[in-house]
This record gives structure tokens, C-alpha cells and sequence, in this order.
């Protein structure tokens, strides 16, 4: 899956002071390894700098700002800030993406992989892709695709408030799981 070239390709976007790439795990406390090793891999094609918060998933790789835990002030800052968002499919943080006019990568964690208690993520993450308002990558070997569709979406992305079908989705998911306990 490593890049052979960038994303962007050269004299094809402006870059500017301001572009910069946001990852966001969440906090769970299950690494999420699957995504920052993908994240590594692609690291040198991306929006510079790559911004990563890891929370409990060690960084064993150079090139990146890696952050364990940011703060919600910040983390809504680097939201807006960041040209390309890839993220977890948690519900706040996607829900944050989309209200600042973002089309996020999602990647959710999977129960199967140790990533998660359940699989509430992958569920949230294939209803929202109905939408249009993110790109999925449910595998590794699908990020970097989906990174290019995102970038290619988010010029006519327009801001976002959820929409009553999306927060009853959440909400029943969150029911459902809750019930499960």
C-alpha cells in the first residue's frame, strides 16, 4: 500500500501555510493500530504537517505531530484547519468533521480486530456513507483511494447539520448496544 507518489501531485493544488492533514483515534482505550500503521505508510503524500492523536496506539514512526490526547478546543481548531481529516468512525468526532464543512476518511474499529467492544463503528460508518458527507475505508488497503475521493469531494462540500434521520440512527444504534450490556 505504500505511496509511490503523492497524493497531491506537484503545481495541481496551492499549498499554503494553512493545509495540513488531522488523524483522530479517538479515546477508547483498545489501540488502533490498524489505522496509524496505515497512516505511516502514506504519511509523505499527505498535507504537511500530519497532525496524528493517537491516544492509547503507540507512533512507531517519523514524520508526523503525534499527540496522545487533544483537548476539545484544539481538536475542533485542527478540524477546521485540516485539508484532509481521517478519523475513526466515532459519532462526536465524525459529527464535528461534517459541521465544519469537512468530508472525513472514516475508518472504524472492528470488535474482530481488538479494536473496539462491539462493532457499533463499522454499522455508523456504512449508514453514513449513504449520505455523501464522508468516505469510507473499511480495509487499509483502501485509505489512500479514499483519501484522493475525499480531497476531490470537499470542493463542492457544503457545511452540514445533522439531519434528524442521522441522529435517530445514532441514537437507536447507541440503544441497541446499550441494551446488549
Amino acid at each position: 500500500m505504500a505511496i509511490a507518489e503523492p497524493i497531491f501531485q506537484k503545481g495541481a493544488v496551492r499549498r499554503s501555510t494553512d493545509m495540513t492533514t488531522f488523524v483522530t483515534v479517538g479515546n477508547a482505550t483498545q489501540p488502533f493500530s490498524r489505522l496509524i500503521d496505515a497512516i505511516g505508510r502514506i504519511a509523505g503524500g499527505l498535507p504537511q504537517p500530519v497532525v496524528v492523536q493517537h491516544g492509547s496506539t503507540p507512533v512507531r514512526f517519523d514524520g508526523t505531530v503525534a499527540r496522545r490526547f487533544i483537548d476539545m478546543l484544539e481538536f475542533e481548531e485542527l478540524v477546521a484547519r485540516a485539508h484532509v481529516l481521517i478519523m475513526h468512525a466515532g459519532a462526536g468526532s465524525v459529527i464535528h468533521a461534517v459541521r465544519a464543512g469537512k468530508v472525513p476518511v472514516i475508518m472504524p474499529r472492528r470488535v474482530e480486530r481488538g479494536e473496539h467492544v462491539d462493532n457499533h463503528q463499522v454499522e455508523f460508518a456504512v449508514a453514513l456513507a449513504s449520505t455523501g458527507k464522508v468516505v469510507v475505508a473499511l480495509e487499509v488497503d483502501e485509505l489512500e483511494e479514499a483519501v484522493r475521493r475525499a480531497i476531490a469531494r470537499q470542493s463542492g462540500f457544503q457545511r452540514w447539520e445533522p439531519s434528524s434521520l442521522l441522529v435517530a440512527l445514532v441514537q437507536e444504534r447507541l440503544q441497541k448496544y446499550a441494551a446488549q450490556r
